[in-house]
């Protein structure tokens, strides 16, 4: 993958292995610092803790991606993506609109790559879809920040909706994540009939 601006993609470990994504800092976003300071999973956040710990080397790139994709990229300085699929976060979140919008055109740019955006902002999401049509190679996925509180529809405008759970007994059209690579599952990658994903909690 080239990147112009030098934006720094993330070659992800675990059962993220096989995907590569485009990751920001965690611990400097002011929407992930105030849900830290709340009663959801984000007062666990495992990108958090890694980045604190085991992690810290990534801190640099991913503070200057931070720092790139809150402000407009250019046109010609958005990266070229050599990858069928491709995350968007597998750390980190939406800093403000304009990261949204980056992450866009990106796709729009790259219309051969599948790519799929985990987000708990909802506003940006839909105020994207209401000013543009949907692109067929990206899917939303809303990150549900109530655990255990599982929900059964993903909220309009998005195609998924991820759970985090204490108990992963997986019912009737619910799709399991715990455990599963996603390079051999792809359920939350594609359009498909996996609407609704149950994760078990990471330990700490």
């Amino acid at each position: 993958m080239q990147y112009a601006n030098h934006l720094k993609e993330s070659k992800m470990t675990g059962k993220l292995k096989g995907i590569p994504a485009l990751n920001t800092n965690t611990l400097t976003n002011d929407f992930c610092s105030k849900m830290r300071k709340t009663d959801v999973i984000c007062r666990i956040c495992y990108s958090a803790a890694m980045l604190e710990g085991v992690r810290k080397s990534c801190v640099p790139a991913w503070q200057n991606n931070s720092d790139i994709l809150a402000q407009a990229i250019p046109v010609e300085n958005l990266p070229s993506i050599n990858a069928h699929t491709f995350r968007f976060h597998g750390h980190g979140e939406l800093i403000n609109y304009t990261h949204l919008e980056n992450f866009m055109n990106i796709s729009r740019k790259n219309p051969d790559t599948h790519f799929a955006l985990w987000t708990k902002r909802i506003g940006f999401v839909r105020k994207w879809l209401k000013n543009n049509d949907a692109l067929e190679n990206v899917i939303f996925i809303y990150s549900n920040p109530k655990t255990n509180r599982v929900m059964n529809k993903p909220p309009e405008g998005f195609e998924k909706v991820f759970n985090a759970v204490y108990d992963d007994t997986v019912r009737e059209g619910q799709t399991p994540c715990t455990g599963i690579k996603c390079i051999e599952c792809m359920a939350c990658y594609r359009h498909n009939e996996h609407t609704v994903i149950i994760e078990k909690v990471k330990k700490r």
